[in-house]
Formats: structure tokens, C-alpha cells, sequence
């Protein structure tokens, strides 16, 4: 029993120390090639708030693009809005790994996994989506005033888009605030961008 429970520990640690490593390249990786913040969940507050503002102002909603949808945490929680197709949009492979698995252990069916670079996936799409959502940070945000014709609404996280005026800010901070590297702390709130009503 010893030796066995020796084994599993050892397998364990193993299996961390390379979980670890992958999440330590993905971070490099987001930060020194892609130039972007590496993939960071949207906290619990974060996503009930989305949720409910969607469910709330925009209940004809159908499509919904995650823009940066990082491990998957806030498509999923999207996902559970009846008769909505949500479009999780990814452009670091282990993030989409790790989003895919989860969803399928999640059994997000009306979840959709893109790998690809948002920006790009969007300009070339013809589509008009209903509800766009980004949580990407302050200096990336700027890169959402090129696909807003794409969208019926942007909600953005944090940051707002530089240029535009929200139809809506609503602040669910309660204390707390993401920080920035270079930038500085950001209370959570939620930008509201209405471009034609749902």
C-alpha cells in the first residue's frame, strides 16, 4: 500500500510539474509572440453579470462570439442561455485544448471552438453577430472599434473600447479590480456598446 500510494504521489507531482510547464509556455508565449495578456478566467461576478445583462436587455439574442474566449469559462456559462450558439474564438493552441476538453467534460453542445485570431476570424466573416464579449485588456481593446460593425452589442470587461462611448457602464466591482501590467488596476465593470438593438 506504501509503495502504491509512493507511485500515485509521484505521478501526481510529475503530472503538475508538466501541467506547470505548458501553462508557464502558454503565458510566455501570449506575452512575447501574440504580444496579449495571456488567457485569465472571468470571475464568477464577471460571468452571472453577462449572463444577466443578455438574458435581461437582449433576450432575442442567437449568436454570441467570446472573443479571447481563453480556457472556455464564460463561453460555457454563456452557453447555458437557451437557443444560443456561442462562438468561442481562440488563437493559443493550449488554451483551445484545454477549453475543448473541458467542454466536452462540461458537455457544452452549443459551444463552438475557433482557433483562430479573433480580429482576423471576424473581419472575414459575413456574418452579423448579435452579442460580441471581450475580456482582453486595455491596450487591446483598441482593436474592437475595427469589428464593431460586426456586432449588434460589445460587452468588454474592465477596459473600455478607446473612441466609443458605452450605451451602458455598469460597475460590479465591490472592491475588486484586475491589474495590468505597465497600465495599472482596472475596477471590474461592464461596458455596454449598442450599435442596432437585438
Amino acid at each position: 500500500m506504501a509503495i502504491f500510494l509512493l507511485w500515485f504521489i509521484i505521478i501526481f507531482a510529475a503530472a503538475f510539474e508538466i501541467l506547470l510547464l505548458f501553462v508557464l509556455g502558454e503565458y510566455i508565449y501570449a506575452t512575447t509572440v501574440r504580444h496579449q495578456y495571456p488567457a485569465v478566467s472571468a470571475c464568477v461576478e464577471h460571468r452571472r453579470a453577462i449572463v444577466d445583462e443578455i438574458i435581461k436587455h437582449y433576450p432575442n439574442t442567437k449568436t454570441i462570439v467570446d472573443i479571447g474566449a481563453g480556457h472556455g469559462r464564460l463561453a460555457r456559462a454563456m452557453g447555458r442561455i437557451s437557443n444560443v450558439h456561442i462562438i468561442a474564438v481562440e488563437n493559443i493552441g493550449f488554451s483551445v485544448f484545454v477549453m475543448r476538453v473541458l467542454n466536452h467534460i462540461f458537455d457544452a453542445q452549443n459551444v463552438q471552438v475557433v482557433y483562430a485570431d479573433a480580429f482576423e476570424y471576424i473581419k472575414k466573416s459575413p456574418r452579423k453577430y448579435d452579442v460580441g464579449v471581450a475580456y482582453l485588456g486595455p491596450a487591446m481593446n483598441a482593436r474592437l472599434g475595427d469589428i464593431a460593425n460586426n456586432f449588434r452589442v460589445i460587452i468588454t470587461l474592465d477596459a473600455e473600447i478607446p473612441g466609443m462611448r458605452a450605451t451602458r457602464i455598469i460597475d460590479i466591482s465591490d472592491g475588486k479590480y484586475t491589474y495590468y501590467p505597465h497600465v495599472g488596476k482596472y475596477p471590474h465593470r461592464l461596458f455596454i456598446y449598442e450599435f442596432n438593438k437585438i
